[in-house]
């Protein structure tokens, strides 16, 4: 809960890159709903800027020419590629929707959960700390389409791993620092021609 921004490096690599992208930069949080990340490429150049607000958001990555903006009923396939529903799910509710089961053997806690948007969450706790968590995408007729695993030394500012089936996007992320405030200019809604705001450091 409450603000934070963590400074964070990250590399994405999927077969629809040119090749694997190297960023760093910061990401802002307000919960329960807003979020904005930047991150700069090499020279300084952004490689990826990301705002969202309740269910709404905005996301752009300049090198592979692509935009988009959308809702909670913007089609599944729209967003392939660009881990949006990931990013609202882990950086503001990690655990949120209903849980269905859980289970304890020694110092592994074992959640199953249903998230709001139907999506099926396995989550494993290590020690209180390190998770796993595996997600399963099912449409209206209950059939598996989409999946995506995530592993972390922990909540909040950590090392996270995340792989997506359909895309084989693949993202490492190492939080170098957090600090409990955010920049307001962060969390204003980008227009299309001056989507890129850098906000990083005070």
């Amino acid at each position: 809960g409450g603000d934070r921004t963590d400074t964070l490096s990250l590399e994405l690599d999927a077969p629809y890159l040119p090749s694997s992208i190297k960023a760093r930069g910061a990401i802002a949080v307000r919960a329960p709903d807003q979020l904005r990340m930047i991150m700069l490429g090499p020279g300084g150049t952004t490689a990826m800027d990301l705002w969202m607000k309740a269910d709404r958001f905005r996301f752009s990555i300049p090198s592979l020419a692509r935009e988009i903006s959308g809702d909670s009923k913007t089609p599944a396939e729209q967003k392939r590629g660009l881990p949006v529903d990931f990013l609202r799910a882990f950086m503001l509710d990690p655990l949120g929707g209903r849980m269905l089961a859980a289970s304890k053997s020694g110092r592994e806690l074992r959640v199953l959960l249903r998230e709001r948007d139907g999506k099926i969450s396995d989550l494993t706790l290590l020690d209180g700390k390190a998770l796993k968590l595996h997600r399963a995408w099912f449409n209206e007729a209950g059939e598996l389409y989409e999946e995506e695993w995530i592993e972390a030394s922990g909540f909040g500012c950590a090392t996270a791993t995340y792989r997506q089936k359909t895309t084989q996007l693949h993202v490492t992320a190492h939080c170098e620092k957090s600090r409990p405030t955010l920049n307001e200019a962060a969390l204003v809604e980008p227009s299309p021609e001056g989507f890129r705001v850098t906000f990083l450091d005070d």
